[in-house]
């Protein structure tokens, strides 16, 4: 976790809406005594590369780490002393009789064990398993959701259906919805918790009867343990400044961030989950993958990734939302799978680019090669405590890119940007009911971050993003310089 504010770091703090001074410290939080976390604040000037290197040069960025980070830290630890026969399965055939493995302990869930290719990159914990005393268990943890959009409707009917399935879990879940009428229906809540569906963001798809709408904030985190924040990001500030209010939050909760985009300040960058740490005073771990929601809310098959700060988060929230058909993948790095699920926006422009000025497959390919490279680039240069692997081999990386720069909204709206001239705010109103696009929000502020850093030759394409959509060049010069 990032050092607190009243330390004498290169890269304090400038006033900001958030007003962090005001936060409790870290040390104060629940779970002060757990691994820092992947979110550390960016490094002083030594971090900055030199002599014009840039995010396609060769020394500047290389998928070349053969054990990812967390393993290797978790293996300094004796509680996740595994032999790799411990995670061999029983049926093998090559199992020496007299000393046979161990059953794993970690990693498995409803949908088995995790797959033999990805369990040395994600992070070993123990399944959660609520404690027993005169047979009644505790504690409960309670759900709460915090979003209604499309994406917040689908998590919220996973978390609702593994809470009623799941020990240890109140079978009540909570979502938030900013109220609002619905001709000829009413209130959108009352609608909602009338027919189980979402008819606004998610429609024709049924709710479970445990998941309940509600209109007031408080009301919904009431008594609430863990806390999926899945607003558009232009609301988070004063949704935290609501939470934050003394009695509003239950000691002891935990946050969860789905939310696409970063904050920059000046010359410095914050990921969500780090925000929300700071403000909240409380542990935030960060969701993203390949997960549009509609194919998420219909069952289809998909991966998604869970930056967490300690094991004990990533046993919650994999119980929270792991599915047979949403398979959950934990790794100890939040900054990472956060920047992912911001930057895949920007280079998903970049793809509705192409299509737009009617390219084919060969360009796109090689706009989203170097879109990878570019924000594996930027989070190793500015969260340099994050994973590489985490954009080469796990759902928040490279397939989320694939996915959201072939099915996603912000690649929709950038290839009829090109095609029409229109601007990005009548297409916004026109395509997507009015709802923000987050890759145009996250390209000016990636861009005036790396402005302020000196650093936009570093990253040709997403400079290049930027200027196509605010500074009106001429969307050929994508590949200048590339």
């Amino acid at each position: 976790m990032a050092a607190n504010s009243g330390s004498s770091s290169p890269y304090s703090k400038p006033p900001s809406p958030l007003s962090v001074s005001q936060a409790p410290s870290p040390a104060s939080t629940p779970n002060s005594s757990r691994p820092p976390s992947p979110m550390t604040r960016p490094a002083a000037a030594g971090g900055i590369r030199k002599g014009g290197l840039n995010a396609l040069s060769g020394g500047s960025m290389a998928f070349t780490c053969v054990t990812p980070k967390p393993v290797q830290l978790l293996k300094k630890q004796d509680h996740y002393r595994e032999t790799k026969s411990s995670l061999s399965s029983d049926d093998e055939s090559d199992v020496d009789e007299n000393h046979p493995p161990r059953p794993p302990k970690t990693r498995r869930s409803s949908s088995g064990v995790i797959a033999a290719a990805m369990a040395p990159y994600v992070t070993e914990f123990e399944l959660y398993e609520p404690q027993t005393t005169d047979d009644r268990q505790y504690p409960i943890q309670k759900i709460a959701v915090v979003g209604s959009g499309s994406w917040g409707t689908a998590l919220a009917r996973i978390a609702a259906l593994n809470a009623a399935e799941k020990k240890g879990f109140h079978h009540e879940v909570r979502m938030w919805v900013r109220e609002r009428e619905i001709p000829g229906q009413g209130r959108l809540t009352e609608v909602i918790n009338s027919t189980h569906e979402n008819h606004r963001y998610l429609p024709e798809v049924p709710l479970p009867h445990n998941l309940v709408a509600v209109s007031g904030l408080t009301e919904v985190v009431k008594n609430a343990t863990l806390i999926v924040l899945v607003v558009p990001h232009q609301f988070l500030i004063p949704v935290l400044d609501e939470l934050s209010k003394p009695g509003v939050l239950t000691p002891g909760a935990r946050a969860i961030s789905a939310i696409k985009g970063v904050e920059v300040a000046g010359d410095e960058i914050y990921t969500f989950p780090w925000l929300i740490e700071k403000k909240l005073g409380i542990p935030c771990s960060a969701l993203g993958g390949a997960n549009i929601a509609m194919e998420v809310a219909q069952s289809e098959f998909c991966e998604t990734t869970i930056g967490v700060p300690s094991p004990d988060d990533a046993a919650l929230w994999h119980a929270v939302f792991d599915s047979p058909m949403f398979r959950v993948h934990p790794i100890e790095d939040v900054a990472g799978v956060s920047l992912s699920g911001a930057l895949k926006n920007v280079v998903a422009l970049a793809a509705g680019f192409v299509d737009g000025m009617g390219y084919g497959g060969n360009t796109k390919a090689a706009i989203l090669r170097i879109g990878l490279l570019e924000m594996a680039a930027f989070t190793k240069e500015f969260f340099p405590a994050s994973s590489s692997l985490t954009f080469s081999h796990h759902s928040a990386g490279v397939a989320d890119l694939i996915t959201t720069s072939f099915g996603g909204r912000n690649r929709k709206c950038a290839e009829a940007f090109i095609k029409t001239g229109k601007s990005f705010a009548q297409l916004e109103n026109e395509l997507l009911k009015g709802q923000k696009l987050q890759g145009v929000v996250t390209a000016e502020e990636i861009y005036k971050f790396l402005q302020a850093r000196r650093r936009t030759d570093g990253y040709p394409l997403f400079t290049k993003v930027y200027k196509i959509s605010f500074e009106s060049m001429d969307a050929k010069r994508l590949f200048d310089d590339l």
